[in-house]
Parts: structure tokens; sequence; C-alpha cells
């Protein structure tokens, strides 16, 4: 008796495992394109425009380009092409420049929460609310 309970126990949770995550997969993919904020504390610290291919970011007066590679439906990484040029000058020139890599944690309507940190560097992990606006 407690085999086929245990058993029961263990396929529903497979079950329900799959699919949050195929559900999550489907609702990451409207982010793909379109205008986007990144907003924490109340306070905008950045416009986001995204095509299929490169993503702009405006921090006040800097613009910072950057190329988007979709990993799968919730995930990406990003090549910094131009911009932010304190953080050039700050970089090793002996070290490769990092990419970022995004990975959409949760979605709710017409906002996202991300995940995103260096390639090179597993210590820094920078998490914020995205909503799109367009």
């Amino acid at each position: 008796m407690k085999i086929k309970l245990m058993k029961r126990i263990i396929s529903l949770s497979i079950l329900i495992l799959v699919c949050g995550l195929s559900y999550s997969q489907e609702n990451c993919d409207k982010f793909k394109t379109g205008e986007f904020q990144n907003i924490e504390n109340g306070i905008l610290k950045a416009k986001i425009q995204r095509n299929d291919s490169i993503q702009t970011e405006q921090y006040g007066e800097k613009k910072i380009t950057l190329k988007i590679i979709w990993i799968d439906d919730c995930s990406y990484r990003l090549k910094f092409l131009d911009g932010n040029e304190a953080f050039w000058k700050s970089r090793p020139k002996d070290k490769p420049t990092p990419d970022l890599i995004v990975k959409i944690t949760n979605v709710s309507g017409n906002k996202y929460t991300q995940e995103s940190k260096f390639d090179i560097d597993n210590d820094f992990v920078y998490k914020s609310e995205i909503t799109q606006i367009e």
C-alpha cells in the first residue's frame, strides 16, 4: 500500500513539474521583442528596446548596445557591442569581455523576473523585474 502511494506521489510531482516548465517556456516567448522598462524600488533604471538580434539599453544619457542570442525560450546571452566606456576601461586588457547570461525565472502578465550573471563570474548575480510596455 505504501509503495503504491509513494509511486502516485512521485508520478504526480513529475507531472506538475513538467506542466509548470512547459507553461513558463510558453510565456517567455512573448518577451523576445518589444520595449521594456527595468524598474527597481519604484525608480526607472533603464529603458530597453529589443528586436530579434539587438538589444539597446538606455540609462539616462548612457546607451548600451548588445547582441542578443537566445539559448532557449527563457534564457539568452547578451554580448556587449557598444557603450558603457567606464566598464570597458575597468576591464583588464588581457581578459575577454564577459557575456551576460540572462534567465527569465518568473512570468506574470506583462512582467518577468530575471537573473543575470556574467559567463565568467559566478559571484555576480543581478535580479530585477522587467515590464513590457509595447
